[in-house]
């Protein structure tokens, strides 16, 4: 018999798998732990999790929750591309210090010493791209069907925290980008509000309805 805290449960158990992933580098470049280490022991599981989890929600007869969890996949993935044509073409104009997606794919596969190679960077851009689907998976989760508005502000949110994380000191540019100039900055922003316009009006086309968390909450509190 299904109830009205499962939808609830499965909501959780899913933000708790998919907040994980975007934090796993900058844990790694902060010191915690070896980047192969951590993901081999929670990117890797995050993955088989969700591919177990996304079916079960489905079968459970949680159709709502499955579309919505896979509509921000989708836009997370879809919002990725646009943020790579935006930081790529900031990178050939001088406002990006290099490729970051093929540093974690050394840094994932632990050959740092050897440098990046086929292998290495299918790692790193398979990682950013999981990344974007994890955020665009939270996004919906949070705000439900969202809005393209609501989409570009989270987007710059996402951007803003990843100026100020360990992921981008490891680059050498500094706080915000402070030693390396404004265009630092201007790529990194501009590359997230490209990401989150382009997830906000997917899930927003995509999904007719769809609660938020606390949406879920209020549910299973109601009589």
């Amino acid at each position: 018999m299904k109830s009205k805290l499962e939808p609830l449960i499965f909501s959780l158990l899913v933000l708790a798998v998919m907040g994980v992933v975007p934090n796993l580098f900058a844990a790694a470049q902060a010191g915690y732990a070896k980047f192969s280490v951590l993901g081999k022991y929670f990117l890797i599981p995050s993955v088989l999790i969700m591919v177990i989890l996304i079916p079960v929600i489905y079968v459970r007869g949680f159709h709502q929750l499955a579309g919505q969890i896979m509509a921000g996949l989708g836009g997370g993935l879809l919002g990725t591309l646009g943020l790579e044509v935006v930081r790529h073409s900031g990178f050939l104009l001088g406002g990006m210090p290099g490729e970051l997606p093929k540093l974690m794919g050394v840094l994932l596969l632990d050959q740092f010493a050897q440098g990046p190679d086929i292998w290495s960077n299918l790692a790193g851009w398979g990682y950013h791209f999981w990344t974007g689907a994890a955020f665009g998976i939270i996004y919906t989760l949070l705000f439900g069907k969202g809005s393209i508005v609501k989409g570009i502000g989270y987007g710059v949110l996402i951007g803003i925290g990843f100026m100020a994380s360990p992921a981008a000191l490891s680059l050498g540019v500094g706080l915000f980008g402070a030693n390396f100039g404004w265009g630092f900055p201007l790529t990194v922003t501009l590359a997230h509000v490209a990401f989150g316009g382009i997830l906000g009006f997917f899930v927003k086309r995509k999904i007719q309805q769809a609660p938020n968390i606390l949406d879920r909450v209020k549910t299973v509190y109601s009589k």
